[in-house]
């Protein structure tokens, strides 16, 4: 069975659930109706983990979902570790930076116009993560205006910044985006998942998809 996350076949809001540190929360969030789950890379913040550690839960996840390895600015060796899997460049990576990885790709940024159409552009980008201008703040960004954009990107894009059970449905109905990314809408503190909002964020997502 392919996962959804490459599936070009599946309608759905595909789901991410991001900062997961430990794979009795991987399962969790499997179980719930996960297609991806990030795993923190970059230092410095509370949902960090060892590239050594990903690689372990990412080997445990089944074949339906995908790991997905978030730096910012990190080094090739790190990158050349998680290589060819997933990556999401969270930081000030350049385009030919992005160029260099050998794996699929997520380019994450604050939201922009602006940033939307360079990255839009950038052929060796497999989807786009809008995200807050703080990220992993738990606050949104704009989404009246990325809904007036005239043109959507035709990268599959996903929504991040600000997401939980009570506020993903209408999101998902405004926007139609192609996945939602979460990570502090289901900890119960910085770092720390709670599996009851995971189940109860994975059920908001189903709802606002089913036809």
């Amino acid at each position: 069975m392919n996962s959804s996350w490459t599936d070009a076949g599946d309608t759905r809001t595909r789901i991410k659930i991001c900062g997961v540190r430990d794979i009795k929360m991987a399962e969790v969030a499997i179980e719930a109706g996960a297609d991806a789950v990030g795993f923190v890379l970059a230092q410095d913040s509370p949902r960090t983990v060892t590239v050594e550690d990903a690689l372990a839960m990412s080997c445990d996840l089944p074949p339906t979902v995908t790991p997905i390895g978030v730096v910012v600015d990190d080094d090739p060796a790190l990158l050349a570790k998680w290589s060819p899997r997933w990556i999401q460049f969270h930081g000030n990576e350049k385009e030919d930076a992005v160029a260099q990885y050998e794996g699929p790709v997520i380019r994450a940024f604050s939201f922009s116009i602006e940033a939307i159409t360079r990255w839009d552009s950038c052929r060796h980008v497999d989807r786009l993560l809008v995200d807050a201008a703080s990220p992993g703040s738990g606050t949104t960004f704009d989404h009246a205006t990325l809904e007036s954009l005239r043109l959507m990107p035709t990268t599959p894009l996903l929504v991040a910044g600000g997401l939980d059970a009570s506020n993903v449905g209408p999101i998902i109905t405004q926007l139609e985006p192609w996945g939602v990314d979460v990570s502090s809408g289901v900890e119960s503190s910085p770092g720390v998942k709670d599996p009851g909002l995971i189940h109860a964020f994975c059920q908001a997502v189903k709802d606002a998809s089913s036809p």
